[in-house]
């Protein structure tokens, strides 16, 4: 069985993992995305009055949530 090598660890992972196109292995994987879900848990917010949160990923979305309910 082919391995691939882990670029964050250098462990050995399962070749057919890397030919799906990832580069790391399981464990590694998930700490990864841990990480990216608890930062875009912080950039949540409503886009409109009573709406429901939207991830917000540039600062041009955010002077637009924020105009929203401007009358200046």
């Amino acid at each position: 069985m082919d391995f691939a090598i882990c670029h964050f660890c250098g462990d050995e992972y399962n070749k057919k993992r890397q030919d799906l196109g990832y580069r790391s292995c399981l464990e590694c994987g998930q700490k990864h995305a841990q990480k990216e879900k608890d930062y875009k848990a912080k950039c949540t917010a409503p886009a409109y009055n009573k709406g429901a949160y939207q991830y917000v990923s540039t600062k041009a979305q955010v002077v637009g949530i924020f105009k929203c309910g401007s009358t200046k």
